[in-house]
């Protein structure tokens, strides 16, 4: 003879004997809903006892707020909008040299997201070919979850991560400036420093890197209209009120042999020029093999004039206020 079992539960579904309908069934049934009503309260009681006994049992987690994260911490973050009122300045040479040096100082502590959302030019640049790209970083797993947002950058072999432009034009433009900021806002909480290759001019996401920026690279070219077009952008920014606290003039093909002078420059654009990037071929070679300059670790006028706008970020170098701004000279 078998003997029963003392469960009236298999597999979650509760069972009842096979058997005629005799007196007192009902009184059997209501008996068997009663047990299992309490095997389960006691099962639930255990499962919470081990799960807060073990110290191994995952904690229930609970995002706490981004804006708080950088106080606790007490680490200074500096986001750098690399930004131009015209293209074809090398805005996006100066942004992945930037990355690079900085990396230097502060292995896996750099991030560069690429923020032309139709043309973004970052991965080319660097070689690079991402798994996932700027709008991936953006989707509401991510954004809510910052190990998530993580597993969507590209590391590079320079020490930094970069978040890569999208492949499609119609792909990035699905990105919104108020996603682009939530990102740039949840990188900051991660690493010490978030630089951010914006698209030429004044446009959607320019706006949303410049109002989350607390330093702003602006890269003119040596010419008339591109220095027109920074006077013009810079008087914008003043005026609406979205100049970050520490401004940076990067003078980008500059020589003796096109008609202007870095006076010249200035008085155009009614600022000092901070940096002086010399023309040079070395420039473009690398960027056709995707190294940039300050990788190749060759010496050279342009790579001094990149290190130099590096060295403007690197607290231990205390600029004196005098010498934020001074005048350069193009050899």
């Amino acid at each position: 003879m078998s003997r029963p079992r003392l469960s009236p539960w298999r597999n979650g579904v509760l069972e009842r004997p096979e058997r005629d309908t005799v007196p007192g069934d009902a009184d059997l049934d209501a008996d068997l809903e009663a047990l299992a009503a309490a095997e389960m309260e006691d099962d639930a009681a255990t499962d919470n006892r081990e799960t807060a006994d073990d110290p191994c049992a995952p904690p229930t987690f609970v995002p706490p707020p981004i804006d708080t994260l950088g106080e606790v911490a007490g680490i200074p973050r500096q986001i750098i909008a690399v930004v131009a009122a015209k293209g074809g300045v090398g805005k996006t040479t100066v942004a992945t040299n930037l990355a690079v040096g900085l990396a230097k100082q502060a292995p896996l502590s750099v991030v560069l997201v690429d923020a032309d959302v139709q043309f973004g030019d970052v991965a080319t640049a660097l070689s690079l070919t991402p798994g996932h790209s700027l709008p991936d970083a953006v989707t509401a797993v991510a954004a809510n979850d910052s190990m998530v947002l993580k597993a969507y950058l590209t590391p590079h072999s320079g020490g930094y991560y970069t978040v890569c432009g999208s492949d499609s034009p119609a792909d990035g433009d699905r990105v919104t400036g108020e996603q682009l900021s939530h990102l740039i806002r949840q990188l900051a909480e991660i690493f010490r420093f978030v630089i951010i290759d914006t698209a030429p001019g004044l446009g959607e996401h320019a706006l949303a890197a410049l109002e989350s920026a607390t330093d702003a690279v602006f890269v003119c070219g040596m010419s008339v209209p591109s220095a027109r077009g920074l006077r013009k952008e810079l008087a914008v920014l003043t005026g609406i009120g979205l100049m970050p606290q520490s401004r940076h003039v990067v003078l980008n093909f500059a020589d003796r042999v096109s008609g202007l002078s870095v006076r010249d420059i200035e008085a155009t654009i009614g600022v000092p020029v901070d940096i002086a990037v010399p023309r040079s071929s070395v420039v473009t070679l690398s960027t056709n093999r995707g190294i940039p300059l300050l990788q190749d670790g060759n010496r050279n006028p342009a790579s001094a004039a990149l290190t130099e706008l590096v060295r403007r970020f690197d607290p231990s170098a205390s600029l004196k206020r005098g010498r934020l701004h001074r005048r350069v000279v193009v050899a």
